[in-house]
């Protein structure tokens, strides 16, 4: 056997989708190895006969020359049985076993597939659909693992001869590309139009002639003013032109969104750059396989629907179809398919059925490829020179994230630690995760769960996703709040299936992500600001300062409490919140003190005891606990308020609202910085109803925005830059008195308020001038989007520190 042995290679990691097998075999060709290679479950399993030496060099080669979407996190080679094998071939995949899987996200069209889409001598010349090996649909049109044609929605499309010889070609870049196709086998365009409407008609479009027929015509729908929709990677959107008022007003009718900032699609990065400004980090993560919408600062633009925002959503087409669209009317608004607080469509049916219910709409774009999971834009921003995720979706899920828990010496708590968990996350902005052994996977962007229809989707996709990960809950975590549909959900959950049930304070939560994703371990300072959050007083929190170790938090400081009229209306009601503040200015709200809830030390578990017909388990722990001497922070606001008492107290709204704080009928106690933030864009005359979330704080941070570049010009944005400096100071101050208390150093910064670009920009270069180091959310986002991994990384180490 002259030295030669026979090992199995088991590689973990981003290596089904992208080509690896493929690529294998093709280093294995070029390198005179021989054996084989297959999926099994979710990882990638090589059989090689050869020397240790020579097993090690390809190996090596593997690492150093591996497709660029793929991902090796581990490596385990073991000997097994001598074998004998002819050649290096791919053989059939296997269902595997119960390891963690790693499903790639779905990948934009790259350069050799856009290349040969403008090659008019390329067979795929402008075939809507061209893929290869390194690109195209992944997560969206898998039904199981491991990833084979088979198990996609491309099982609805038997490939041709064509296809077929490139398919097997060990020496091209398609082989084993599970999304090949071409203009003979591939998925085809088709038109549906208005009945009575000049269209093409409802038919298939097989050849390019004929797609461009049909791209002619919606594009000569869009740039009269029309709206069209298109079928994308993950679901449908709507398009229409940008720079057409009535175009755009018409989307706003359809989508029942009165001013909410629309996404833009641009045909190059050449385009995007003539209506925004763009540096290189920027620019590499716009061309970047995921292809996010990328919040870019706008230049001075004539048009009023790009004016709404200072930021403009913009991004890069991911599908080729997208790019034969914009070749013939760019930019394009494409939002997703919906109402308001709806799901976005993804099947024909339910596409159809808006269309016919909606006049407005002119025409839909579609094909037959089935997608399997929606999966909406992602949203990132560049923030301290590198990406950061404002919505997780499309181009990034269902990749997991590595939490790197320690592990205890006991080996009974170390199997304890390596339980599955379901994290329910929150209210807003949702998505969930699922844990097995140290990965977590967060789903998709579900949004908001207020509708029966979103609600739907998310236990649809919770049954999808644990099947596809094999991955069967041991325990249940959520947030605090009593009434958020994810709590019931996750109760019920637990109830049926016997599992413990973990709750955990929201705030809590999010600086936990961020413990999560940057491995923090010893005390972390933890600054988390948003709207609202549940507290462990029943109060409702949102300028909180904590204590972090481990799965523990110590509440140190909070912005000061100040009554606030409960309900939802005064979430949106800017004005509300501020003649709250008004009213607390006016009875002694600039007085410091402790916490008059907390003097005794009081505590607050959430980790919290149920009981049911069901012998299920509950879990009693406490991991939020709220400070004795808990300071309650307040913000100056005279000179805004001096600036505009007179213009609020006219609002009719204050008659009613005064007398009811002062009675203290139907109020609650608040240190939510994200109701500061609206009270102080009413104040300012900014902006004094929010018509989508976040919309008066956005405006705020624009006028300070304006006063950095014009200081001077206009007073109200003055005021708005002096407030966000005071914000900026008030957090710098409370880490100085928590690291001369405790010399904790480290600081996370999290929740919605910190998308503000302004305020963190500023928190981070003064934290980092007084010693400290700050970390922040990088692959989840800061909203309440990113909260499901907190819940999940303080139900990993509670459970592990418990038992």
């Amino acid at each position: 056997m002259s030295g030669k042995q026979s090992e199995k290679i088991s590689l973990w990691g981003i290596v089904q989708g992208v080509g690896f097998r493929p690529f294998v075999a093709k280093t294995a060709d070029r390198l005179r190895m021989k054996g084989e290679v297959r999926n099994i479950g979710g990882l990638v399993e090589i059989t090689l006969t050869d020397t240790p030496q020579r097993i090690a060099d390809f190996i090596d080669v593997l690492l150093r020359e591996k497709p660029a979407p793929a991902e090796i996190v581990h490596i385990k080679r073991e000997t097994v049985s001598y074998r004998t094998f002819d050649d290096f071939s791919i053989i059939k995949s296997h269902d595997g076993s119960d390891e963690a899987a790693m499903i790639p996200a779905d990948l934009a069209i790259c350069p050799h597939c856009l290349e040969e889409l403008y090659d008019e001598k390329n067979p795929r010349y402008q075939h809507p659909f061209i893929s290869c090996m390194i690109c195209g649909p992944r997560y969206t049109i898998i039904d199981k693992i491991p990833y084979d044609r088979d198990n996609t929605s491309m099982v609805d499309f038997p490939m041709c001869d064509f296809c077929e010889g490139e398919y097997t070609d060990l020496h091209d870049r398609r082989y084993h590309a599970q999304t090949i196709s071409c203009h003979d086998c591939g998925p085809s365009l088709l038109w549906k139009g208005h009945t009575g409407a000049s269209a093409p008609g409802s038919r298939a479009f097989h050849a390019k002639a004929e797609a461009a027929e049909l791209l002619d015509h919606a594009a000569g729908i869009l740039a009269k003013g029309g709206v069209t929709a298109f079928k994308s990677v993950g679901g449908y959107n709507l398009v229409a032109d940008p720079r057409n008022d009535a175009a755009v007003a018409k989307l706003r009718r359809i989508k029942h969104r009165e001013e909410k900032p629309f996404a833009v699609m641009f045909r190059s990065l050449e385009q995007i750059k003539e209506f925004c400004h763009v540096d290189p980090v920027e620019e590499k993560l716009l061309a970047s396989s995921a292809r996010p919408i990328l919040l870019l600062e706008h230049k001075e633009l004539p048009y009023k629907e790009l004016n709404k925002s200072r930021f403009i959503g913009s991004f890069l087409p991911s599908l080729a179809a997208q790019y034969m669209l914009l070749d013939r009317i760019s930019p394009l608004i494409f939002t997703s398919a919906n109402l308001s607080d709806m799901p976005m469509i993804k099947d024909e049916d339910d596409m159809f059925s808006l269309f016919e219910k909606e006049p407005l709409i002119d025409g839909i774009l579609y094909n037959k490829r089935r997608i399997l999971v929606r999966a909406d834009d992602s949203v990132a921003r560049v923030i301290d020179g590198q990406p950061q995720m404002i919505r997780r979706s499309k181009g990034y899920a269902p990749v997991p994230l590595y939490v790197d828990m320690p592990q205890p010496s006991d080996p009974e708590k170390g199997a304890l630690s390596k339980r599955s968990i379901f994290a329910s996350g929150g209210q807003l902005k949702n998505s969930f995760a699922l844990t097995k052994g140290s990965f977590v996977y967060m789903s998709q962007f579900f949004g908001d769960m207020d509708t029966v229809e979103n609600q739907q989707v998310y236990s649809g996709s919770l049954d999808s996703l644990k099947s596809l990960f094999r991955i069967n809950p041991d325990a249940v975590v959520c947030d605090l709040h009593p009434l958020y549909y994810t709590t019931g959900f996750a109760e019920r959950y637990a109830r049926e299936h016997e599992l413990p049930l973990l709750k955990v304070q929201h705030h809590h939560a999010h600086v936990a992500s961020v413990m999560a994703e940057n491995n923090l371990s010893g005390k972390v300072i933890g600054v988390s600001f948003d709207g609202t959050g549940y507290g462990v007083d029943n109060c409702i929190w949102g300028g909180e300062f904590f204590l972090c170790e481990g799965p523990d938090a110590l509440r140190i400081a909070h912005l000061k409490y100040v009554d606030m009229l409960s309900g939802d209306a005064s979430v949106k009601d800017a004005a509300r919140s501020a003649l709250s503040y008004l009213h607390a200015h006016e009875n002694g709200y600039l007085t410091e003190d402790k916490d008059p809830r907390t003097s005794a030390g009081a505590t607050g578990s959430t980790l919290h005891e149920s009981r049911s017909s069901a012998p299920t388990h509950y879990d009693l722990l406490q991991t939020c606990r709220i400070a004795a001497d808990c300071r309650q922070i307040p913000v100056d606001l005279a000179d805004i308020i001096e600036f505009g008492e007179e213009r609020l107290l006219s609002i009719p709204d204050a008659r009613i609202v005064l007398p009811a704080l002062k009675q203290g009928i139907n109020t609650v106690k608040s240190s939510s910085m994200g109701r500061l933030f609206d009270a102080v864009s009413c104040l300012l005359g900014i902006k004094d109803y929010n018509d989508y979330e976040g919309q008066c704080a956005i405006l705020l941070e624009d006028a300070a925005a304006f006063a950095q570049k014009h200081p001077g010009k206009e007073r109200h944005c003055d005021l708005a830059l002096d407030f966000h400096n005071k914000i900026i100071e008030l957090i710098v101050e409370q880490c100085r008195i928590t690291r001369r208390d405790c010399g904790a150093t480290q600081v996370a910064l999290t929740g919605g308020t910190f998308q503000n670009k302004i305020l963190m920009a500023g928190v981070l270069k003064k934290l980092r001038t007084e010693g400290f180091t700050p970390y922040y959310n990088i692959s989840v986002s800061p909203n309440d989007g990113g909260i499901a991994l907190g819940q999940a990384y303080i139900a990993m180490a509670a459970l592990q520190s418990k038992n």
